[in-house]
């Protein structure tokens, strides 16, 4: 019963009087425990190799949407070595998968600085990921959908994809995206056709809005609109900085709050609508550290590959020179493992409160620190999560 506690304790929670926090089957935290041998590996002191690649094929963008970290004042100086003309070539990125595949890969999310759909060979490194053995998900603007092959591609290939919608209107979308012309509907369509036609048999499509000054009040319409295209989900989420946190949005968090609960009446058995951490603080820039853990766990398990070939903790943190990890473009992804260069990263880093005061990640870190320190019996907790029929949904993008 302990045990059990201890799991839902874990699980992300908004202050009191804001509404709950709800991840859904897609974005679980509890996904590590669905891999009973790895993580008893891990928690023995024994090396594995990450089994999800989240991957940068580009920094190139059609879009600039008003919040992004890339192209924000707010964030230049911690993406420090962010630069629009980094780019992994076709043949690189063959090599790398190729080797991730062999040595313990299972999934790959194509996500990044950039947008991935609009790398030259998108289609063909799709088709590359799925024959050496990797599930395919995707994070996208979606704005390369409108194109029959990219689309037609993705049904084929890919176990689920988010496409950012950030608006509950045309009007809207366009001032948040900066998008010239009418692609609000076009988007809501993409959703629809991939929907209708995915050939994996648990694909899942949602839509994720970023709720900033600009869209809060379009949280509502957002919600119907993409359940009227037959998304499995609508996720929100605040609008982040690394030194900001969400305090862009403090000032409406009550009708923001209110909005999201009129959003959750769209809700039934076939779509969700999934809720963030409302409150989460700053990652730097402050002095108040969140999370009961001391080190960084996630990235033994998950790794992230920026478009300048490096190789860095996780996605939240990539583009930074503080971070990086080794370059396995360069060393080659078997080189670059026995080279050692993360190991080497977590020593100079060992203190993750320096670095990372607010993760993303903490549930993930909480559950395996506590699995280490307290020497708790690994295949009893990942019995609990079967016990409590907790189902767990694309396993391998932990």
């Amino acid at each position: 019963m302990k045990n059990a506690e201890y799991l839902k304790k874990i699980y992300p929670q908004n202050s009191k009087n804001i509404i709950d926090v709800n991840l859904g089957i897609e974005y679980s935290p509890y996904k590590v425990l669905a891999h009973q041998k790895l993580l008893k590996d891990y928690v023995d002191g024994k090396k594995i190799h990450p089994i999800h690649a989240r991957i940068g094929l580009t920094n190139r963008c059609n879009l600039r949407c008003h919040f992004c970290n890339f192209h924000s004042e707010n964030e230049k100086n911690f993406y420090d070595i962010f630069n629009y003309k980094d780019e992994i070539s076709y043949e690189d990125m063959q090599a790398f998968l190729k080797e991730f595949a062999e040595n313990g890969g299972k999934a790959v999310t194509f996500c990044g600085s950039g947008e991935c759909t609009i790398y030259s060979n998108y289609i063909d490194i799709c088709y590359f990921a799925k024959d050496v053995g990797l599930e395919i998900g995707l994070i996208t603007n979606g704005i390369r959908l409108e194109d029959k092959a990219v689309i037609n591609c993705i049904a084929e290939t890919h176990s689920w994809v988010r496409i950012g919608l950030n608006a509950g209107s045309e009007r809207t979308y366009q001032s948040v995206t900066g998008y010239e012309g009418k692609k609000y509907y076009d988007i809501l369509n993409s959703i629809q056709y991939l929907r209708e036609n995915s050939q994996i048999s648990d694909f899942r499509i949602g839509a994720n809005f970023v709720i900033t000054m600009r869209n809060y009040f379009d949280i509502k319409q957002a919600a119907i609109d993409v359940k009227d295209a037959n998304a499995n989900y609508l996720r929100f989420e605040p609008e982040f900085y690394s030194a900001l946190a969400h305090e862009t949005i403090y000032g409406r968090i009550e009708e923001i709050n209110e909005r999201l609960k009129r959003a959750k009446s769209e809700e039934t058995e076939e779509y969700k609508i999934l809720i963030p951490k409302l409150d989460r603080g700053a990652m730097i820039g402050t002095d108040k550290t969140e999370g009961e853990f001391e080190n960084c766990h996630y990235c033994n398990f998950v790794t992230a590959l920026g478009a300048d070939g490096y190789m860095y903790p996780c996605p939240q943190v990539h583009l930074n020179n503080d971070y990086r990890m080794g370059n396995a473009i360069s060393y080659g992804y078997i080189n670059w493992i026995k080279s050692n260069e993360k190991e080497k990263w977590l020593t100079t880093h060992i203190n993750r409160k320096e670095y990372c005061k607010t993760c993303f990640y903490r549930a993930q870190n909480e559950l395996i620190e506590w699995l280490i320190n307290e020497n708790v019996d690994v295949e009893e907790i990942c019995s609990i999560l079967k016990q409590n029929n907790e189902n767990i949904l694309h396993k391998n993008f932990i």
